[in-house]
């Protein structure tokens, strides 16, 4: 299949049109994620992002379906009730978006898209309300940090999933300033972009460096890739596997994380390889050699439970420095 926009575009009608043929429960559906973008391929492969509105409650919250090798759909189902306070949506940096372009919509019932549409779209991008967005991650980021930095000492596995959790909050504390909030596979192509628009080029080499250290690092993303490969194959044939690492998204993440490395960036495919295994690891753990890899792997890009406290050091700075961001924010627009 030669994916581009208007071929996912039709997929994504295509689909709708068998799910309302027939009685349905259908309110709306709506597309959210890469599709609404320009550049919606990484690597050749990508997802279409689906919100299925219904009257009934759905019967799962989330799906992953495969249409192609490149192409698989990711499907959000949400009662109606879910938008009956919508203007909330504002302050939501992925409905949020979706909800305010008029490219999104593929099905709506009595013009119900349209209402909620004009209620989140009318102040979304005011000052105020992109303010409270990256607030939203500033202080999500700095709540997990006190945990992070407990002196009661939490498990190493439990440490690092919280030490990325907010890596991730406090990198999106300053990008969704700028635009939409960052996702899983694009975080440290988007950020550079995000941060330089802000005038905070500096803090790209310090997002590298929470993640894997530096910006090379080549040698050590051959060595292990196979192995993350293999760690995602091994999850999706698990029964509790997640939807969101599904057999159908195997090229998703591989493709994009090879098309990233070869593109001389091979400091951004760090965080989409980081956390996709971190995810698998939670299924796996106990299970083979997977824990002692993951484990070995984070302790050859220096994020091992001798460097905890440096590690904390470095990540409280980076939030300060999101912090400072936001404060100029405020006060040039009176905030």
């Amino acid at each position: 299949m030669q994916a581009n926009q208007e071929v996912l575009y039709k997929l994504a009608r295509d689909y709708v049109a068998r799910k309302t043929r027939g009685t349905n429960d259908l309110v709306s559906v709506y597309l959210t994620g890469s599709v609404l973008h320009d550049e919606p391929l990484l690597g050749g492969t990508t997802d279409i992002d689906l919100v299925v509105v219904h009257k009934e409650h759905p019967v799962v919250e989330r799906e992953v379906q495969r249409v192609s090798h490149e192409v698989s759909f990711d499907i959000q189902h949400h009662h109606q009730s879910f938008y009956a306070f919508h203007r909330r949506l504002r302050l939501n940096p992925w409905l949020g978006e979706a909800l305010c372009s008029h490219d999104s919509v593929l099905y709506d019932t009595g013009h119900w898209f349209d209402y909620i549409q004009a209620g989140v779209s009318s102040q979304y991008m005011t000052p105020e309300n992109i303010h409270l967005r990256a607030q939203a991650f500033s202080d999500k980021a700095r709540q997990e940090w006190f945990e992070l930095d407990d002196p009661q000492d939490i498990p190493f596995s439990a440490w690092v999933d919280l030490y990325f959790k907010v890596v991730y909050a406090a990198a999106n504390a300053v990008a969704v300033i700028a635009g939409p909030a960052l996702t899983t596979r694009r975080m440290l192509l988007d950020f550079p972009v995000r941060a330089e628009m802000l005038g905070q080029i500096s803090l790209v080499g310090d997002l590298n460096r929470l993640v894997s250290g530096d910006f090379g690092k080549t040698e050590l993303f051959n060595k292990w890739r196979p192995i993350w490969e293999e760690a995602l194959i091994s999850v999706s044939k698990h029964p509790h596997c997640p939807p969101n690492l599904a057999s159908a998204r195997k090229a998703y993440f591989v493709s994009a994380v090879d098309a990233i490395a070869e593109s001389g960036s091979t400091h951004a495919a760090f965080w989409p390889m980081l956390e996709s295994w971190r995810g698998a690891i939670q299924i796996l753990a106990g299970e083979g050699t997977y824990e002692a890899e993951w484990h070995q792997f984070l302790a050859e890009l220096g994020i091992r439970p001798d460097t905890k406290a440096q590690r904390s050091s470095q990540l409280d700075a980076f939030i300060d420095a999101g912090e400072n961001v936001l404060t100029d924010w405020k006060s040039r627009y009176g905030l």
